[in-house]
């Protein structure tokens, strides 16, 4: 049987013989030769066993070949740990790292650290030198030691062999049997052989009775130092079971020295010979005792195996002549081409350490730098010997918005990519590669959001030229959008006990709203809260309180109205102030304790709605079957015990978080960052596809300084849509959504007939009309109200002009950047918009279908949805798909000055305007209920 060989990583390498040992539990050596009749014979005393052989493999060989085997095991940080594992390493133990040299700015050392060392095993023909310079014996041939006895916990302290001369083909020089008698034995092995003539490794006597160690010291020239290895079959004893089959025998072997090499890094200024280098102040001399298995190199590490480390010295790398330009990442190499490396002993770095660098034969070192850290057994550190990023300039641009690509299959679009370095002397490209994606557009970039439609070069760089071209292809945009927001929502990862008012569901109460976005089945609850009542974690007092004055505003006609139009304190379902944002504090002796579905445009989304807890814990939960979950919406609520009043509720929007994302648009000179659809958008009918866009961020590969990045942004032209749908629709200053179409569950309060307008002063039509509050409306959710009559305009008594925008006590529209309240709709982080954000849109270059596509800032598309709308007069649906109102959060005197009508925006296909009614339209009457399209806070 043939050795396995285990070469060095660098096959070109030439080396002189490697000092090693190991005791790794995945080294396997096996005895599987013939025996001759008399090896069988067990009346032979001595002679009853066939010939011990070994089949060696190292460590890092071993991982290597694991990982062959399952390409997917160092795919992850954790299958890379366990690859690092079965070498002794850690992750931690490979991490780079840069060393400034005190009193040098031009220069620095950059470290790395890689697991395993070039082997230095070969067969017996191979050539044994480093730069052809021989000072051991024949490398191939490696001393190897036995102890033997009659059971597993019975092994000798006295050797069987010791010293024993091992061949490269497994075989000891001389045969040693196993015998019948003494069936167990342990191995262990040191390469390269001990021999008599090299006094520099020698090992223990063999009169010791402990663990067997060798002392070695490490030789000052670079081309005569040893890597030293060893091996052992572990804590469990070989057992020669089978009579005339030798047993397998397996020695893996580990690393016991630390390799250090040099290489040219980021280039080094102006050209120069490198001449010499030398460590200064390493340690020399050590003893090592041999392990019993493979060791890791931290905690109980397989570096606590030396003892006695001891004599400082320098070491010295000599002979050599290399060109500092031209040659980044080249390691410093020797004659015929030889990688030159010092086997050091591992040991802890003191200050004292350090490494000298000489230029052109000069006698005073070019550089100077300290070590640091740990060298540890069984790993390589090469220094890159490099100028300091304050003396090179990097320049590193990328084209920000190529062309869009088309919607079709195999769609390309092209970029240009920048990346060059210059110092004094040179001008040279410098690599780069793609670090991260951002594929949502929410400014967090990650590798997880490179996307399945797009293909481009992960790394490149330029060669004779500074700038490249390169070519992102796309798939087809062209598909069943519907489909594919319904399975992404059915296949999310189920949630438990998921705390809607927390951005990742914990427990913590961080910001609250009456409108909440599920996208994934499983289990959720909501905190019993006014609104937007609590913001940042903590009471915002804001949302139901105004700062605004008394006000009252004048009449059309002359003279004021009598009424203070301004809503000073919020209040509840009775019509009570609100004095706590948490609701079952503020009827802390009627507190919600049921719950219930009020309307659902989905069958049986919402299952099991209850109320647990009290106070300020308690939540309304509830759960979202994964079969049920589709693009859609629910009103949710909690009542009082007896469940005849309902004290709040809650709108659930069932769509993919992508209805969140921001799109920006500048209007009237401030910018509004739009939410992507219609408030409670459900989409019944949904092919082509969005526009596609995924920002990419690349960073330049300079090894030292800060790394350079740039982005580009990748678009695809979005698919043949054809979109349909309906929106909740909503009455001015109410909370709660409408729902789009006819279901179960509203209706429109047909028991109430509007006053006639010249009738609102009789005594009897002012009682009817006060019941008309907002804690009717509140009680009553899934029903729309109709227009109070006798001069009032909107669905409630008072004609308050600040219920969407805290602080407004104005009637043209002035107050900007509005204070969400308590009666707001949207979800967290969006509100309604004031009047200007609608100002800035156009039909020019807009697309109707079913609703407006425009072009806004940054070349972005947003799409408004025609959602209809409903009548005031009679909570009946009208042009769904034709037209599109928009609510905004402040009111409009209608022409002729008459309150209880708001601003509103109409999209119709050919026309878009923001809306102020005449007299005798009642199209902007609070009633109505129209769509909206919040903004982001």
């Amino acid at each position: 049987m043939k050795l396995n060989n285990i070469r060095k990583c660098n096959a070109g390498r030439k080396s002189t013989a490697a000092l090693t040992f190991a005791c790794l539990s995945g080294l396997t050596i096996l005895g599987l030769t013939a025996c001759s009749d008399n090896e069988l014979d067990s009346t032979n005393v001595g002679q009853d066993g066939t010939a011990v052989r070994f089949q060696v493999t190292t460590a890092d060989k071993q991982a290597q070949q694991a990982a062959k085997a399952n390409p997917n095991f160092a795919m992850t940080r954790a299958g890379y740990a366990e690859q690092l594992q079965t070498q002794g390493l850690t992750p931690e133990d490979l991490a780079t790292r840069k060393i400034e040299i005190p009193g040098n700015s031009k220069y620095c050392l950059i470290e790395s650290t890689v697991a395993g060392i070039d082997d230095d095993f070969t067969n017996d023909n191979a050539v044994a030198t480093r730069a052809k310079i021989t000072t051991t014996a024949t490398l191939g041939k490696f001393s190897a030691i036995a102890y033997r006895g009659s059971s597993a916990t019975g092994i000798s302290t006295t050797p069987w062999f010791y010293n024993a001369e091992v061949n490269a083909n497994g075989t000891l020089a001389t045969t040693q049997l196993w015998s019948w008698s003494e069936p167990y034995a342990r191995f262990y092995a040191v390469y390269p052989q001990v021999t008599t003539s090299y006094s520099k490794l020698t090992l223990s006597p063999s009169t010791n009775t402990s663990t067997p160690y060798v002392n070695i010291e490490v030789e000052p020239g670079v081309q005569d130092q040893k890597d030293l290895m060893t091996a052992c079959t572990g804590e469990t004893p070989i057992h020669y079971a089978t009579l005339g089959t030798a047993p397998a025998v397996p020695l893996q072997f580990q690393h016991a020295m630390t390799a250090i090499r040099f290489k040219i890094g980021d280039r080094l200024s102006g050209t120069h010979k490198i001449t010499k280098i030398e460590i200064v102040g390493a340690k020399s001399k050590g003893k090592f005792t041999l392990p019993s298995s493979v060791q890791a190199t931290t905690g109980a590490s397989f570096n606590s195996a030396w003892s006695d480390v001891s004599t400082p010295a320098t070491f010295t790398l000599s002979g050599i002549s290399v060109n500092t330009s031209g040659h980044v990442n080249e390691t410093i190499v020797g004659k015929d081409g030889d990688s030159f490396t010092f086997y050091m002993i591992p040991q802890t770095l003191s200050s004292d350490v350090k490494v000298k660098v000489y230029f052109d034969n000069q006698a005073s070192p070019a550089i100077v730098a300290p070590f640091a850290g740990t060298w540890k057994a069984g790993t390589t550190k090469t220094y890159a010997l490099s100028q300091s990023a304050n003396n090179l300039k990097y320049t590193f641009e990328a084209t920000p918005n190529p062309t869009e690509a088309a919607n079709t299959e195999g769609a390309t679009t092209s970029y240009q990519i920048t990346s060059y370095v210059d110092d004094d002397k040179q001008h040279r490209p410098v690599k780069w590669k793609v670090v991260s994606y951002d594929a949502d557009g929410d400014g967090t970039f990650s590798m997880s959001e490179k996307p399945d439609w797009l293909t481009i070069p992960n790394e490149g760089r330029t060669t004779t030229q500074d700038v490249e071209q390169y070519t992102a292809t796309f798939k087809a945009n062209q598909r069943d959008v519907l489909a594919d927001f319904n399975n992404a929502m059915k296949t999310a990862d189920s949630v438990t006990n998921y705390n809607l008012a927390n951005a990742k569901g914990d427990p913590a109460i961080e910001n609250t709203a009456n409108c909440y976005i599920i996208s994934a089945p499983g289990t959720y609850r909501i905190p019993l809260v006014y609104g937007n009542a609590i913001e940042g974690g903590i009471t915002n007092a804001s949302a139901y309180t105004s700062t605004a004055p008394v006000t009252h505003l004048p009449k059309p006609g002359g003279g004021y109205y009598p009424e203070d139009l301004i809503l000073h304190t919020f209040v509840d379902h009775n019509d009570d102030p609100i004095t706590s944002p948490y609701i079952n504090i503020q009827n802390a002796s009627d507190q919600a304790t049921s719950a219930k579905v009020i309307w659902e445009d989905c069958q049986d989304i919402v299952t099991a709605p209850t109320v647990t807890g009290s106070g300020a814990d308690s939540y309304l939960t509830f759960t979202i079957k994964k079969e049920n979950l589709q693009n859609g919406n629910a009103v949710v609520a909690v009542t009082n015990a007896a469940g005849n009043k309902v004290m709040w509720s809650w709108h659930l929007w069932f769509t993919p978080k992508s209805s969140l994302k921001k799109i920006a648009v500048t209007s009237d000179g401030s910018e509004y960052k739009f939410m992507t659809d219609n408030l409670g958008w459900k989409y019944t009918k949904w092919t082509g596809g969005l526009k596609r866009e995924v920002v990419v961020k690349i960073e330049q590969q300079a090894e030292t300084g800060e790394k350079k990045t740039a982005t580009i942004t990748l678009k695809q032209a979005p698919g043949n849509n054809v979109r349909e749908g309906y929106g909740n629709l909503y009455q001015w200053g109410r909370k709660d959504p409408l729902p789009g179409i006819n279901t179960t569950g509203f209706t429109f309060d047909n028991n109430y007939v509007e006053i006639p307008k010249d009738k609102g002063d009789e005594p009897a039509n002012v009682i009817k009309m006060k019941t008309r509050t907002i804690g009717r409306s509140i009680q009553n959710p899934g029903i729309m109200l109709p227009k109070v009559g006798g001069g009032k305009l909107g669905w409630h008594y008072q004609q308050i002009i600040n219920m969407w925008s805290a602080n407004n006590n104005k009637l043209d529209g002035s107050v900007r950047n509005n204070v969400k309240t308590i009666y707001d709709p949207s979800p967290v982080g969006f509100k309604v918009p004031d009047a200007h954000a609608f100002m800035g849109f156009s039909t020019t270059g807009a697309v109707w279908s079913n609703g407006y596509a425009f072009k806004v800032d940054n070349d972005k598309e947003i799409y408004f949805q025609a959602g209809g709308a409903r009548y005031g007069t009679s909570g009946a649906l009208t042009a769904n798909g034709t037209v599109g109102f928009y609510w905004q959060s402040v009111p409009k005197p209608d022409g002729a000055g008459s309150l209880g009508f708001g601003y509103r925006t109409s999209m119709k296909d050919g026309t878009i305007a923001t809306i102020n009614s005449p007299a005798t339209d009642d199209l902007g009457s609070y009633a109505n209920g129209y769509g909206v399209r919040p903004v982001a806070e």
